[in-house]
């Protein structure tokens, strides 16, 4: 009986205008035994005519279509309805190097205490030219608080994951969008299965992150209200991080007050600022700034016009890699790390004394 090998998840709402690029770049894997799920999260555009049409011409692709329930539940319908042991989540607008599949199921296939597999992105424009390469992924190994503190994945199309422990961290959390704030929920998601085992890295550039000027990730104070939400819920019901979430937690209301502040919404800002000043500290105040300066670096556009730029189709994985991360994120890292060995530590005790 056929059985794929990696069920590929792509939630859509309104891409018509960049979904066939998408599948193309999953129709074009090494990987070729594979399904791909399109869930059409109730578009109004012709989102659904683009997905049947392709699913026409390649067996491998099935659509599904839901009443628009935001991203978190349209993916959550893809991992219910998968068939494959693996799971590769995708957005509509982004893409993927050829080798991606194959090279991420060959981490997960040789190491059964990795939880999650992810990789190095490039950010690419609406036409998919590569507008900046971002700095090489390393974190590494049992890594929970550091992600916690650190979205080091940075995306949702980046990581590979088996089926069954997406299941055991309950899928991807719906409540964010509940509450008017949508946007981590890959963030969320990851620490759920950081904390199952350990997570891998494939340093090289498998993935091109589209930057579309109506993102919503480039929405900081949406992105921050999100961040906030996510990190409550971690500190409730993931008490092994609770404290770094609540550390994380007051660095990011910190700087939500800052930016509420500058959109001149005096009382909200007020509001925000209060509250964190009940419970900082210098660490957070100096974590906070941190992160400001780390978000002004991290703005810089790159590469957005000229004879230079390249379809990200043309570079190879290894290629013009971007080496370091800046001094704000290696000390909270640094710093983190004891804390990662210790849980480290206590789960291995765990399984040695459960078996």
């Amino acid at each position: 009986m056929y059985r794929p090998r990696v069920s590929v998840v792509i939630p859509a709402y309104n891409a018509e205008s960049t979904l066939q690029d998408t599948l193309a770049s999953v129709r074009g894997q090494t990987l070729s035994n594979i399904e791909i799920i399109v869930v059409d999260d109730g578009s109004r555009d012709g989102t659904h005519a683009v997905a049947q049409r392709l699913a026409a011409g390649d067996h491998r692709i099935r659509v599904i279509s839901t009443p628009n329930g935001g991203v978190a539940a349209a993916r959550n319908v893809g991992i219910q309805a998968a068939e494959a042991l693996y799971i590769a989540p995708l957005d509509a607008d982004d893409l993927w190097h050829p080798e991606k599949l194959d090279r991420q199921l060959a981490v997960l296939e040789a190491r059964p205490e990795v939880s999650l597999v992810y990789c190095s992105r490039r950010n690419i424009d609406e036409a998919g030219f590569v507008i900046k390469t971002i700095a090489q992924a390393t974190l590494a190994g049992r890594v929970c608080h550091r992600l916690t503190a650190f979205n080091a994945v940075g995306n949702g199309s980046a990581i590979m994951f088996r089926r069954a422990d997406a299941l055991r961290a309950g899928g991807y959390d719906p409540r964010l969008k509940a509450a008017g704030a949508q946007g981590c929920e890959d963030f969320l998601f990851q620490i759920r299965l950081a904390t199952m085992g350990e997570v891998a890295v494939d340093g090289d550039y498998l993935m091109g992150y589209r930057k579309r000027a109506d993102a919503m990730s480039n929405d900081d104070r949406t992105m921050l209200r999100s961040r906030l939400l996510a990190l409550d819920i971690v500190a409730r019901e993931l008490p092994e991080l609770a404290r770094t979430a609540r550390e994380t937690y007051k660095k990011h209301q910190f700087v939500l007050g800052l930016k509420t502040l500058a959109t001149g919404k005096i009382d909200d800002a007020a509001t925000l600022l209060g509250d964190w000043a009940k419970g900082a500290n210098p660490g957070s105040l100096r974590d906070g700034l941190g992160y400001l300066l780390h978000r002004r670096a991290s703005r810089d556009p790159g590469v957005t016009s000229g004879p230079g730029r390249r379809q990200f189709t043309e570079y190879q994985p290894g290629e013009a890699a971007v080496l370091g991360l800046g001094p704000h994120l290696r000390r909270i890292l640094a710093a983190l790390e004891p804390r990662d060995r210790a849980f480290s530590y206590e789960r291995k005790a765990l399984q040695d004394t459960t078996g």
